[in-house]
């Protein structure tokens, strides 16, 4: 059997590396023009605590506010983390039951999806993962990679058997690879479908550091894709110059196996946050937050007006209660000077307004409105209306089936592309509240009953996954029962 080649990706870098000189390391400009509009949607991912570390690139300083007061006022506003929120609701709705195959998958495949990484992880837990990366970048990517086999053949004197491969461990394997650590790529049409001629991928690890038993050292490398090589590239210490690591491999499968899919497409492995308005809103919030903190911490506290006291009096005034303080001067006068409110009051109707846009636009990916071009593509090819999510979830089924026939051809077994089936019932047509009294009516009306109410409630989020409705309605029959035991009266309970 042929060599194959794998290289673990671990995390990503996201310096840009453009130092001026062109090198394995830099960007091409599709990537520096993604990079601008991953930022913020990347940073609100990482909550308060990466809004805080942007400093004024989110929250600008006032003018003639002083560091000091400033740095006080970063560190005591608290993110609402509302762009979060949606991408961790949206990104579970779909996976509360276990990704399926179809009924003619192959014993391989369903083997695999039990441990798709080689670290435990099943095919819901990654799927969920890169759904996140779609709702936060517009795109996800992994690559199918095998172990690196190169040096054990040599050993061998031998190519594998699939004997070997059997008793060894050895299999493909999903990476998932953050669209931060794609930074180059070129492509062209075989055949009206687009193909992948390069790849770079930038990648870093942790390693014991040489010149201390206790420390570590971390070493920048870049992975270079084509359907015939694989090369990796690793930074030297002086940070300008690169190396090739060894001799570049041989790509035994032929092509990159690189799987991607798009939420918000814009070119190849192009696209943009398709949460980019909510992602807005909510660093808006961030910013009327932080003056609504302030405005109030001044409201709070009532200033003194002093009148007729020399400087040298009000220097030796100490405010406080059980204090007295006086002057010779019959014109003085001391007086509380408290806000009117009115500003505290504005903030405060402003945040609300603020909460309620991005409550609305958190949920449109679940609203089926025509005019999306993805959503628009997949109903043509569904023969349905979907939401965008759905369309997402789609994609997704897509991309996951083109990855598990990698995985297989990998193996040197029929590369045919399996059935993957996510779970697409997570309700929300055309928003919550209406939807919600929609049923609500039915259930007065008795239109539905109470098992259906509660299981509609359950679909739309509002209970556990865990909660399982029979149950739930065998208790309140249990305790309608009971109730009306205890409230029956036996003729045998009356004297004579």
């Amino acid at each position: 059997m042929a060599n194959r080649i794998g290289t673990q990706l671990l995390g990503p870098r996201l310096n840009s590396g453009d130092s001026g000189e062109v090198t394995v390391d830099t960007p091409i400009a599709a990537y520096n023009d993604m990079q601008e509009r991953f930022k913020l949607p990347v940073t609100l991912m990482g909550g308060t605590q990466a809004m805080r570390l942007a400093a004024q690139e989110y929250l600008p300083q006032m003018s003639r506010e002083t560091n000091e007061r400033y740095r006080d006022r970063l560190n005591s506003t608290v993110l609402y983390d509302a762009f979060k929120h949606t991408v961790d609701s949206m990104a579970g709705r779909p996976f509360g039951q276990p990704v399926q195959l179809g009924a003619n998958a192959s014993p391989f495949y369903m083997d695999f999806i039990q441990d798709v990484d080689l670290a435990g992880t099943d095919l819901t837990s990654f799927g969920r993962e890169l759904l996140s990366d779609m709702l936060v970048y517009g795109k996800c990517h992994f690559l199918v990679e095998y172990p690196n086999t190169y040096r054990l053949q040599s050993a061998l004197g031998r190519a594998l058997t699939m004997a070997d491969e059997r008793d060894l461990g050895i299999r493909s394997y999903f990476v998932r690879v953050s669209p931060d650590q794609v930074i180059g790529w070129r492509g062209d049409r075989v055949g009206g479908r687009e193909r992948l001629e390069q790849v770079r991928i930038r990648f870093s690890m942790i390693e014991p550091s040489a010149s201390s038993a206790w420390g570590e050292t971390e070493k920048n490398f870049v992975a270079v894709f084509t359907p015939e090589t694989i090369e990796v590239w690793e930074q030297a210490e002086n940070d300008d110059d690169w190396r090739m690591v060894d001799e570049p491999y041989p790509n035994t499968l032929g092509q990159i196996p690189l799987v991607t899919v798009y939420a918000n497409r814009q070119a190849l492995l192009k696209a943009y946050p398709p949460l980019e308005g909510l992602g807005y809103l909510n660093a808006k919030h961030w910013q009327q937050q932080s003056d609504q903190d302030q405005i109030e911490k001044v409201a709070r506290v009532p200033m003194l007006f002093f009148k007729g006291f020399a400087d040298e009096d009000i220097a030796a005034v100490e405010v406080g209660p059980y204090k007295l303080f006086g002057n010779r001067n019959s014109e003085s006068d001391i007086k509380m000077v408290e806000t009117s409110g009115d500003a505290v009051r504005v903030g405060r109707e402003s945040l609300k307004d603020l909460v309620e846009q991005m409550e609305s636009m958190a949920m449109q990916p679940l609203q089926r409105t025509p005019g999306n071009p993805t959503a628009t593509q997949i109903a043509v090819d569904a023969a349905q209306n979907v939401s965008d999510l759905e369309s997402y979830v789609m994609l997704l089924e897509r991309g996951l089936g083109q990855g598990l026939a990698f995985a297989a051809a990998w193996q040197g077994l029929p590369a045919e592309e399996p059935e993957v089936k996510i779970n697409q019932d997570f309700g929300f047509t055309f928003g919550a509240e209406k939807e919600l009294a929609e049923i609500r009516e039915d259930y007065k009306m008795g239109a539905i009953d109470q098992q259906t109410y509660l299981w509609e409630r359950k679909r739309r989020g509002l209970y556990s996954e865990d909660m399982d409705i029979s149950e739930v309605m065998e208790n309140i029959e249990n305790d309608a029962t009971a109730s009306l035991d205890a409230d029956t009266v036996s003729i045998d309970d009356f004297p004579g």
